[in-house]
C-alpha cells in the first residue's frame, strides 16, 4: 500500500541520515478507522446513503417482498478504486436515485464477509453484481466504472428484470 511504502521509505531515510529521533504515527485507515465504531443499527443508513443492507440474505428477503433486483457492491479494504467508485460513481445523483429507487442495495466488504465474496465468485474489486429476485445474475461489472456507464448498465439490468417478470 502506498502509505506503507512511504512510511518505510521515510524511516529508511531517517536511519541513513543518522537521525537521533524518528516520530511515527499509524496509518489512519489501517489503524484508527477500525477502532471507530458506528452503532450497528445505524451502519447501513450512515454508510454511503445508497446501500440499505450489509447482509445479502436481508437484501434477498426484501427483494422477494418488493420484486426489485438486488444491487450488490463488493469492496475490499485498502482499495482506492472502490473508494473512488463510492465517492464519485454512486454519489452521482442519477446513479444514487436509480439505485435507491429501483434496487435492493447491499454493500459487501470482503474483510467482513469473505465467505459471501467467495460464493459470489468475486475476482476483482470493486465488483458490482445485479441479481434478480430469483437469484439469476443479470449483470457483473468488474472494476471501477464511471457514473454514466454504471447508470446505463443498471438501466439495462432493470429493464431485463422488468421484461422477465412480465412474461
Amino acid at each position: 500500500h502506498a502509505c506503507d511504502t512511504a512510511t518505510d521509505h521515510a524511516l529508511h531515510l531517517g536511519l541513513r541520515a543518522g537521525a537521533r529521533v524518528l516520530v511515527c504515527s499509524p496509518c489512519c485507515h489501517k489503524e484508527l478507522r477500525p477502532q471507530v465504531a458506528t452503532p450497528g443499527v445505524l451502519a447501513p443508513l450512515l454508510r454511503h446513503g445508497v446501500f440499505r443492507f450489509t447482509s445479502y440474505p436481508e437484501a434477498w428477503t426484501a427483494a422477494q417482498e418488493s420484486n426489485r433486483p438486488i444491487l450488490v457492491y463488493a469492496t475490499a479494504p485498502n482499495c482506492p478504486h472502490c473508494v473512488r467508485m463510492i465517492n464519485e460513481t454512486f454519489a452521482a445523483s442519477p446513479v444514487k436515485r436509480l439505485a435507491t429507487d429501483s434496487f435492493e442495495t447491499v454493500y459487501v466488504d470482503r474483510a467482513d464477509q469473505p465467505e459471501l465474496a467467495a460464493k459470489l465468485k468475486i475476482r476483482y474489486f470493486p465488483t458490482t453484481i445485479v441479481v434478480a429476485p430469483n437469484n439469476q445474475v443479470l449483470d457483473v461489472i468488474e472494476g471501477y466504472v464511471d457514473a454514466a456507464t454504471l447508470n446505463q448498465r443498471l438501466k439495462t439490468s432493470f429493464a431485463a428484470h422488468e421484461s422477465a417478470t412480465r412474461k
